[in-house]
């Protein structure tokens, strides 16, 4: 068995019934994988952070491999689509993952931003990201607007990750921004797929 996979696993088994989240196990592990290992140097930035169920798993792989820090953009304020389809409170979900992140012992290597990703594309250094994850907005504007913001930071070789591809629910249109993507000059072209996450290679800029 991988060392790598035996840390993960460790981790999981403790984070996963005691960090709120949708993230799966096998995705979980992909964002480690990726974080520890992945291709091009640069930064790693994740757009949607909610309770930290990601932030932990991204932080974890890079502390890993004492890599590049993270950077968790999110206001915190909770999705509109999402409570509204499921009848929930809007409720900051700040603490808890301030609390999560310390509590797994990777603060240190998370820098939380908390506000919306277009205004954090002003406050976030324009430095190349390595290892982009979408999770924000699945709205189709808002996953359109966090390509066009983030996307064309992203390295030749770097990966962009989205979640929530194949969710067809009311008011998601994360597959509709994704496939103008794949059709664009900007990634490979070729969508990986692994349980809930997809993800593309970045191309070079035509210029």
């Amino acid at each position: 068995m991988r060392p790598s996979f035996v840390s993960f696993a460790r981790l999981w088994a403790k984070a996963s019934p005691t960090v709120r989240g949708w993230l799966r196990a096998p995705d979980a592990y992909l964002l480690y994988q990726l974080a520890r290992g992945g291709p091009a140097s640069g930064q790693i930035v994740e757009i949607g952070s909610a309770w930290g169920r990601s932030t932990i798993a991204l932080a974890a792989g890079t502390r890993a491999a004492r890599r590049e820090r993270v950077i968790a953009i999110d206001p915190h304020g909770g999705d509109d689509w999402y409570l509204a389809e499921h009848d929930l409170a809007r409720e900051s979900s700040l603490a808890e993952f301030r609390d999560n992140i310390k509590r797994f012992g990777v603060d240190q290597w998370v820098d939380e931003v908390v506000m919306t990703s277009q205004a954090a594309a002003g406050v976030v250094a324009n430095e190349p990201i390595r290892l982009l994850f979408i999770d924000g907005l699945h709205t189709y504007e808002g996953v359109r607007s966090d390509i066009e913001t983030w996307v064309p930071r992203v390295v030749e070789g770097g990966v962009v990750v989205f979640d929530d591809y194949d969710n067809h629910d009311p008011g998601v249109g994360v597959q509709r921004a994704v496939d103008e993507l794949l059709a664009s000059d900007l990634v490979d072209g070729h969508l990986r797929k692994r349980f809930n996450l997809c993800w593309a290679y970045r191309l070079r800029d035509a210029g």
